[in-house]
């Protein structure tokens, strides 16, 4: 096992010194957004996400993008916020790892352990108490609980990322109750146009709905409505999950239409 680690917070200042970074980068998110049911463009489109996280970490304090190397060889990356908001709408920031990497030839080897070690401490140097991550459903969710993350609840259905939480020395009271607020057997979320099980699934409430007023549903009719979403934000376009299950949808645009599935076996 290695044990001549360092560890760099990448900016626009040194991006130079790490050239195969981009690539690694776009091959690992799209895996990642693979695995949790999404369809994602190809790899020009996180060529430019990897561009923008870079030039915030040169600006943003609360932002880091650490890299983890034995010598001249890559071990691992983790790209993390000390005061986010964007894994869930509360009134408090929290921390949150956006990503976090191995590379294949070194997982099982407790280098992730280090890692996550690493950037713990980034956390509690910075005054964070709690973090929040969506980790990946078939390659984190083990490792996550491992590291001692927990499922706050949030998002069973799966139009939506898990959301783990874990408290870093101290648990924030404010936070918790937030969360817990939150916790519901309902939830109403943004489709994703990449999410090829939630359209499907809103699909066949759509189908329903077309029913009652008469309409004749096409195939491209839910797809269309969630890329015409994304692109515009005057548009809104969001599923109604139930335990799980979509059992309904909201479309507010030149029109609004609100539907809920009355009965779903």
């Amino acid at each position: 096992m290695k044990t001549d680690f360092t560890f760099t917070n990448i900016t626009k200042e040194n991006i130079g010194n790490y050239k195969k970074l981009r690539k690694i980068y776009a091959k690992y998110k799209i895996k990642s957004l693979r695995n949790h049911g999404e369809s994602p463009c190809g790899k020009k489109v996180f060529y430019g996400l990897f561009d923008s996280i870079v030039s915030n970490c040169s600006v943003n304090n609360s932002d880091c993008f650490i890299v983890m190397k034995s010598g001249k060889e890559l071990i691992g990356f983790a790209s993390i916020s000390t005061a986010s908001t964007d894994v869930i709408d509360i009134s408090y920031s929290y921390g949150t790892v956006k990503d976090f990497y191995i590379s294949p030839k070194h997982r099982r080897k407790g280098y992730g352990r280090i890692l996550n070690r690493y950037i713990e401490k980034i956390f509690d140097d910075n005054g964070t108490t709690t973090v929040l991550l969506s980790p990946d459903p078939v390659t984190g969710i083990d490792f996550w609980k491992a590291m001692g993350y927990y499922d706050s609840g949030i998002h069973q259905g799966w139009g939506r990322h898990l959301v783990y939480i874990k408290h870093i020395n101290e648990t924030s009271l404010e936070i918790d109750d937030a969360i817990s607020k939150l916790v519901t057997p309902t939830d109403l979320i943004v489709i994703n146009p990449y999410n090829k099980q939630q359209l499907k699934e809103v699909y066949g409430v759509w189908k329903d709905y077309c029913k009652e007023v008469d309409r004749k549903p096409h195939r491209k009719d839910v797809k269309n409505m969630a890329w015409n979403a994304r692109k515009n934000r005057e548009i809104s376009f969001k599923a109604l999950y139930f335990k799980g299950n979509v059992i309904g949808f909201e479309y507010k645009g030149s029109e609004e239409i609100n539907f809920i599935l009355q009965h779903k076996k």
